[in-house]
């Protein structure tokens, strides 16, 4: 389906073909590693080679200085560490955190939050309410109230209140938080400066108005964040819910941040893992925007006490679609802000040699320094690796050359 630019969107559909990504290796010049989209902001780091990791929220973080250089981007970064970051590693991405909607961020006096009162007092034609036209539409039971972002005098507010601020405190990018395609809380309309009730949307989950206005102010504040003195990129919290992957509205938002961070990622919001043709199409999707020229910012929140099988799951998934714009977190269920360490962390698997493959009823990356095989079927299968090369898993464990995969597991093997 064509974009709003005239792009084809990606098939997501097939569970017999491989994704199209990037081709890698392509070249190591200059022009191909230093993705810097906007002239004046900090490159995106070239991921190709191992796992390269995100850091979401950083308000937990004791020693700032000591894990700086295990990360590529911290999302949400506290002010008072930018420095301690910038001096232990100067190509760390450093973002500003505020949400699209709601009245909340650091620049703002958070001692004393905007009441629903307060609001219909100061703007009352700025709330955005439910169809009841009483309960504003909040979001994930947070307190702070949102706003009409159609309104132009809100989008004036929040370049005055977290954009300039930040672009002034020399933040690398802002981290817009809650960019749901998926209109989940039921907003629907707003009253007027005369007190007359306008009614923006229908209230239910899929409605393209909801969709085309979050690419309209996408479109116009990504525009803004360039045009700064300081310049800012724009990294969007994308979650599409129940609105297509085909959609032209989500294509456009894509096509209009400068990268994307991804709450789903491998577990579903830490609810299940993904298995099958949703796993196939998550890698699908988190290759087709990297080849936009987008990184993607893989977060995978869980509700348990992981084990070797949980994380090599995801460390692997994250392996077979990085095309060298890909970083990933692996967070507690809500419960960011943590630097945590795997052994898969660890491993030199080196840079890809290819895109992922099917053979032997699993998919299969090939690496420099080893292989990467996936197993998101409902049926164990036992598989044999090619050649003499010995394998050894991030864990030290040795597989040997024919093993079996369970259902939904994976192996990295490392040669040695």
């Amino acid at each position: 389906m064509p974009s709003s630019s005239g792009k084809t969107t990606p098939d997501y559909t097939s569970s017999a073909a491989a994704p199209v990504g990037l081709q890698v290796p392509v070249c190591h010049l200059e022009q191909c590693t230093n993705f810097n989209p906007v002239k004046g902001t900090r490159p995106f780091t070239d991921t190709s080679k191992n796992i390269h990791s995100v850091l979401v929220f950083d308000y937990r973080i004791k020693d700032p200085a000591a894990i700086a250089n295990d990360y590529d981007f911290v999302w949400g970064a506290r002010l008072d560490n930018m420095q301690i970051y910038r001096d232990a590693n100067p190509n760390l991405l450093l973002s500003y955190y505020m949400t699209i909607h709601r009245d909340n961020g650091i620049f703002v006096d958070q001692t004393n939050p905007g009441t629903l009162a307060y609001w219909q007092q100061v703007h009352p034609d700025w709330v955005l309410y439910k169809c009841d036209q009483k309960t504003p539409a909040l979001e994930y039971g947070d307190k702070n109230i949102p706003l009409d972002i159609t309104n132009p005098e809100v989008v004036n507010w929040q370049l005055q209140n977290y954009v300039q601020p930040a672009s002034e405190a020399g933040y690398d990018a802002l981290a817009v938080d809650n960019i749901d395609m998926e209109n989940i809380f039921g907003a629907c309309g707003h009253f007027d400066k005369q007190g007359h009730w306008v009614q923006l949307y229908t209230g239910s989950n899929n409605d393209v108005r909801w969709q085309t206005d979050l690419a309209n102010w996408v479109i116009q504040m990504q525009t803004k964040l360039h045009a700064l003195p300081h310049p800012l990129l724009l990294i969007g919290n994308v979650s599409t819910g129940v609105v297509s992957l085909h959609a032209p509205t989500l294509w456009t938002v894509l096509e209009h941040v400068d990268g994307v961070l991804n709450e789903s990622g491998f577990t579903h919001f830490g609810n299940h893992t993904l298995v099958g043709n949703d796993w196939l199409q998550e890698i699908q999707y988190i290759d087709s925007v990297q080849d936009l020229g987008k990184p993607f910012f893989i977060v995978n929140q869980v509700q348990k006490q992981l084990a070797p099988a949980d994380t090599e799951w995801i460390y692997a998934s994250y392996l077979m679609c990085n095309q060298r714009l890909a970083s990933i977190n692996i967070s507690g269920f809500k419960a960011y802000g943590y630097a945590r360490d795997y052994p898969e962390l660890h491993a030199n698997i080196g840079s890809a040699k290819g895109d992922m493959y099917q053979s032997q009823s699993v998919y299969w990356r090939d690496f420099t320094g080893g292989e990467v095989v996936v197993n998101p079927n409902n049926a164990s299968v036992q598989v044999t690796t090619s050649g003499t090369t010995t394998y050894v898993d991030p864990y030290g464990n040795r597989p040997g050359h024919t093993f079996t995969l369970p259902a939904y597991s994976a192996k990295i093997l490392l040669k040695g």
